[in-house]
């Protein structure tokens, strides 16, 4: 779905066009085995799902360049092994597959830098800019005085949806948010990983959203775009209608 000349949302992430430049938030890699260590086990499959999808983007876009911003990895701690195993594969596919692989470090990336740093992949903090684009997880507030970029886009909310069919069923789906933050356009993206269900956003009190960049916004102006893998992407219209 193109929201301007420039950007596209695709599946779950949003496509640049004039940079080639294919960006997807919180992937969240090595959840499965944090899990495991409080007693909930799950089968390791997250990480060939998320492969798959960017597999599918790459192969339909062939973007020049594709930036993880940030959450690549789930424990706040020192890389587990299996952090270890699945990010370093992930590098080299990507590497393979185009031009050059950034990451914005989010807030669970602690540890991460010295796995970047042996496979030759950057590390931007707090993010960076692709023309009049400013790309940051979303965690920390933005001093807006240091960015020239007219348009922003975050991950970190891993924004949702809940709605109640005729039956009362409460169905979720994870969604884009269109909007503005003082006065620049802000994008929020939706999490890759599909262990993270998301935030409910038409449904939690504003202080409980987990970006300082949406407590301090109009979050029931925001233009919500309902996406799923497998039916497509929608627009919904202003969160406050929902």
């Amino acid at each position: 779905m193109s929201l301007s000349r420039n950007v596209t949302l695709v599946s779950l992430g949003v496509y640049l066009e004039s940079f080639g430049a294919l960006i997807v938030a919180d992937l969240h890699l090595g959840y499965e085995e944090v899990l495991a260590e409080q007693g909930i086990h799950l089968p390791r499959s997250q990480y060939y799902k998320i492969k798959g999808i960017l597999t599918k983007l790459i192969n339909y876009l062939n973007p020049e360049l594709i930036v993880l911003l940030g959450d690549v990895k789930h424990e706040f701690g020192e890389a587990t092994k299996q952090e270890w195993i699945e990010v370093v594969d992930l590098m080299r596919f990507l590497k393979n597959v185009t031009k050059e692989v950034y990451v914005i470090r989010g807030n669970h990336d602690n540890f991460l830098i010295s796995i970047l740093r042996r496979e030759g992949v950057p590390l931007f903090e707090p993010g960076m800019e692709l023309g009049n684009v400013f790309l940051t997880h979303g965690h920390k507030r933005i001093e807006l005085g240091e960015v020239s970029a007219k348009k922003l886009i975050i991950g970190h909310e891993h924004p949702a949806i809940a709605l109640r069919d005729d039956l009362g069923v409460k169905h979720k789906f994870k969604c884009f948010l269109r909007g503005s933050f003082r006065g620049r356009e802000l994008l929020v993206l939706p999490a890759l990983s599909p262990l993270m269900p998301g935030s409910e956003v038409n449904s939690l009190p504003k202080d409980k959203l987990l970006s300082p960049i949406l407590r301090e916004s109009t979050l029931e102006n925001f233009r919500v775009f309902v996406s799923d893998p497998g039916i497509g992407i929608y627009d919904f219209g202003e969160l406050k209608y929902l």
